[in-house]
């Protein structure tokens, strides 16, 4: 990664972009969930896109979409790939 590279979460990501995750910041029961879904550090993740009103947020990892609403695609911080 090069000094430029930016941290952000899922959902500011631009759509179309991939990123890598970098921590889950959601309280215990979110923050498992998640990661049972695959959302783990060091992990490549792409937001595929966005629902009219924001909400929800479909990312894909490897050959999986998943469906985040928008406090949990929050809570997913990343670093511009």
């Amino acid at each position: 990664m090069s000094d430029t590279a930016k941290e952000l979460n899922i959902y500011t990501l631009e759509t179309g972009k991939t990123a890598i995750v970098k921590t889950v910041n959601a309280d215990e029961v979110i923050r498992q969930r998640l990661l049972d879904m695959g959302l783990l550090p060091n992990i490549e993740v792409m937001k595929e896109r966005c629902a009219l009103g924001g909400d929800p947020v479909w990312i894909r990892l490897g050959n999986v979409q998943i469906a985040l609403r928008k406090n949990e695609a929050e809570a997913v911080m990343v670093e511009c790939a």
